[in-house]
């Protein structure tokens, strides 16, 4: 598994003995990520407020990508 990481990962996690070990270190970190940008894109959704300045069918497109980015 080491081999397919970029040479900046691999020097991070040479240092897992097994593929487990190694599996569980990128799937932590990742995952959090994961959950971050989710977080992040809920709170984005339920800010969202229409506002009067802008036209609706170019606030709604924003909105579909919003949703669209959360499922």
């Amino acid at each position: 598994m080491l081999d397919c990481l970029t040479p900046e990962l691999y020097d991070v996690y040479v240092v897992c003995a097994t593929a487990k070990e190694l599996w569980d270190a990128l799937d932590k970190k990742y995952a959090t990520e994961d959950a971050g940008s989710k977080k992040f894109l809920v709170a984005k959704f339920l800010k969202f407020k229409m506002e009067d300045n802008k036209p609706v069918v170019s606030q709604v497109e924003e909105l579909q990508i919003i949703v669209h980015e959360i499922l």
